[in-house]
């Protein structure tokens, strides 16, 4: 909600110079199905979870086992007054003799529309005991995030926001645990805006630039690791099915959107992402399955004159771009860039990791720059690689957060994904100072392309 409204004031005080976008998929939403468990997890129990979505009418909804307390009773299931109730079968002498099973599959069968029901984990073919009843939550704790799906937004600066200028995208937070990430985006579309005021240098930016900024990809995940797991790295969509749907497991449900993209995807048999819907590199259902991620192609594809991306992430101090994945076999990496287009990468990187030095001396590692492949690891499907290979866009990687030197041990020392404020402040001002850079590179390359 707070990048939300600062979209919204910098459309309101810089009205000559900024449109705001709605990408066109909506996400989510900070949603998750309600669910709890019926019976103890450690003898015999289900998970029991909603169709619909927790906020849906479903959380509160209570769930029981009950005995008939008569002889000869078939198992039933009956939904009244928000109280899901299980009458247990029981045998010639009155005893309950429903199983985990059945229990679970006469909820399926008989309330397909609101209810689903697993048998947790060693508790298959166990006697269903009475319990409950049993609350459904959905177990989110950000009580002031709303609900409702999202409209990721971007905004785009210039003086002639018509097309006809190169075009240059900088895009954050596809991971939500990486909280320095919009700080970055949003002090680099302030300090253009802010200073075409008064500085000719960067109205003339404006003047021959056309510049894009998502400041948040991923905002489900953002908002699920600032108010309930800070270590989420993927969206709120749950493609598990059966006992991954455990709410045990609810800290790894999501998915890699920077793994859901086209080109060099899991799904060609590139390295580097997962088909275990667990996985912390989860690529998906199937390519560009996750509305994040249409919404950063969406954008690219809609304004065909963008030739610069920069994917900004966190931590550690890379500085990358494509080939981003190799298969297996070989490493057999995405082909590689031209000769020309290399030298450009490179002195391109050269410019604009000297921007980010000038803040406050930090250093870019020439090991921790180049190929993603070749510097980092084999990252299948990641939109770097899709902006460059299908659309022809020159697309880097920044990962904010270089090592700190720490005179004290005489080490360097990482910053971590949530840095204490003047690191990410210090990340923000020395990494806005790259993007500009960036925008200075795309006004170069441009010139050169009309002079040639």
């Amino acid at each position: 909600m707070d990048i939300q409204a600062r979209i919204k004031r910098l459309a309101r005080q810089y009205r000559d110079l900024v449109d705001v976008i709605d990408l066109p998929n909506k996400t989510q939403g900070y949603r998750r199905n309600a669910a709890g468990y019926l019976g103890d997890p450690a003898v015999a129990a289900l998970v029991v979870e909603s169709v619909r979505f927790g906020d849906q009418n479903m959380n509160g909804v209570q769930v029981r086992t009950v005995d008939p307390g008569r002889a000869n009773r078939p198992l039933t299931v009956g939904y009244r007054d928000r109280v899901l109730t299980v009458s247990l079968a029981t045998d010639t002498a009155g005893k309950t003799v429903s199983t985990t099973d059945e229990v679970a599959a006469a909820i399926n069968a008989r309330q397909p529309d609101r209810f689903r029901a697993i048998v947790e984990d060693g508790s298959a073919g166990l006697p269903m005991p009475v319990a409950g009843p049993t609350r459904l939550d959905d177990g989110l704790q950000g009580t002031e995030v709303p609900a409702r799906p999202w409209t990721v937004q971007a905004l785009r600066l210039g003086v002639h926001r018509d097309g006809s200028r190169v075009g240059v995208l900088a895009y954050s937070q596809e991971h939500a645990r990486e909280w320095a990430t919009p700080l970055v985006t949003l002090e680099f579309a302030e300090r253009m805006l802010a200073n075409a005021r008064t500085d000719p240098a960067t109205r003339e930016l404006l003047e021959q630039v056309d510049i894009f900024v998502i400041p948040m990809v991923n905002p489900d995940g953002a908002n699920y690791s600032f108010n309930d797991f800070n270590f989420q790295r993927k969206n709120l969509v749950n493609h598990c099915t059966g006992a991954a749907r455990d709410p045990k497991n609810r800290t790894s449900w999501g998915v890699d959107i920077n793994r859901n993209y086209t080109v060099g995807s899991y799904f060609d048999g590139y390295v580097g992402a997962s088909a275990n819907c667990l996985s912390g590199t989860y690529a998906g259902t199937s390519e560009l399955s996750e509305a994040e991620s249409g919404n950063v192609i969406a954008l690219a594809q809609d304004h065909p004159n963008i030739k610069f991306a920069m994917n900004v992430h966190s931590y550690g101090g890379y500085f990358m771009w494509p080939p981003g994945a190799y298969r297996a076999d070989g490493r057999v990496t995405l082909p590689r860039p031209s000769i020309d287009e290399s030298t450009l990468f490179l002195n391109s990187a050269r410019r604009i990791v000297g921007a980010i030095a000038q803040e406050r001396g930090t250093v870019t590692w020439p090991s921790q720059t180049g190929p993603v492949a070749d510097v980092l690891y084999s990252a299948a499907g990641n939109s770097a690689d899709q902006l460059y290979y299908e659309l022809g866009i020159f697309a880097w990687d920044f990962e904010v957060g270089n090592d700190r030197w720490n005179p004290a041990t005489n080490q360097w020392e990482g910053v971590g994904f949530q840095p204490p404020f003047d690191e990410a402040h210090g990340e923000s001002q020395e990494y806005a100072g790259g993007l500009v850079e960036m925008v200075r590179v795309a006004r170069d390359y441009a010139a050169a392309e009309s002079a040639g």
